[in-house]
């Protein structure tokens, strides 16, 4: 049985994985060069679909 503090900790959790280190991923990238395009492609892929399965499991 998920208490509350569970859930808080397992929606934070997700949305960290989901929608911040993407983000945190895309930001190194531009402060480092980075000069292969498949790192971009991929992390903002990751950002999207993060998205997408965040908004799908909220409960």
């Amino acid at each position: 049985m998920l208490t509350l503090e569970n859930k808080l900790v397992k929606k934070g959790l997700s949305a960290f994985l989901l929608l911040a280190l993407p983000l945190l991923v895309l930001l190194v990238g531009i402060l480092v060069p980075v000069y292969n395009a498949w790192y971009f492609v991929l992390a903002i892929t990751w950002f999207g679909l993060g998205l997408i399965f965040f908004i799908s499991v909220e409960d």
